[in-house]
């Protein structure tokens, strides 16, 4: 997301652009890596631009409370994304299907669909393809690349016909690339807020609730969205 500010600066202020957290102090992301606008923390004397966009300090967050997030509305823009040859063509040697994630970033977050329900989703096709480490849990039947990098995952996902997965870092890479996608959102947050408008995002919810704990609320709308539903909104971008 850092990205698409760092891309707004970049064509206003016509300079390379330094990100850095609330204390100024500079920040990196592998995701940075290739993007000739952002500045590397290492490198020195560059004449710059300064955007604050970290963990403490994201545009999106209003508040962190002890027990939720209290986030706020955010223009939210796809951001860019910069592969090496190496990475290209790694995603051009496993791309071509629909990827799909159905794991979040922590397990058992207020974000997760039910497995059960992904592995009934991925019966109804044969192009489905997972990425991620030797480690992930793999859905049956599913065609599964191992990444050595979450660069080399998006570079998969960008020589992908679609993404199908929940709310988090490959949703946001899906419109980066500008790969059409289906997104699944829980009570946790709403798409007003991190959702894109090039993508179709399924969700059965009121106001968003942010809860840091486990949340009833955030279970009980994941389970509103059925396969069902997942299976022709996927259809319908992905034939």
């Amino acid at each position: 997301m850092a990205t698409a500010q760092v891309a707004e600066l970049h064509a206003r202020t016509g300079r390379r652009v330094r990100v850095v957290n609330s204390k100024g102090v500079p920040q990196w992301s592998e995701v940075f890596r290739h993007n000739p606008k952002i500045v590397h923390p290492d490198e020195t004397g560059s004449v710059c631009v300064r955007l604050t966009n970290a963990s403490g300090a994201r545009p999106y967050i209003a508040a962190k409370l002890p027990d939720r997030w209290v986030w706020r509305h955010w223009n939210i823009r796809p951001g860019e994304l910069y592969f090496s040859r190496e990475e290209t063509l790694f995603g051009q040697q496993h791309g071509g299907g629909v990827l799909v994630e159905p794991h979040t970033k922590v397990a058992g977050s207020n974000k997760e669909w039910p497995i059960e329900r992904w592995q009934e989703f991925a019966r109804t096709r044969g192009d489905l393809v997972q990425v991620g480490a030797a480690t992930t849990p793999r859905l049956e039947g599913v065609r599964f690349v191992e990444t050595p990098s979450f660069r080399h995952a998006c570079a998969v996902l960008a020589a992908s016909r679609a993404f199908v997965g929940t709310e988090g870092g490959l949703h946001h890479a899906a419109a980066a690339v500008n790969v059409p996608a289906v997104v699944l959102f829980s009570e946790f947050i709403s798409p007003d807020i991190t959702g894109y408008s090039t993508q179709r995002s399924l969700r059965h919810a009121g106001a968003a609730c942010g809860m840091r704990s486990k949340c009833s609320g955030c279970r009980r709308s994941m389970q509103l969205i059925t396969v069902d539903e997942v299976i022709r909104n996927v259809k319908e971008i992905a034939p």
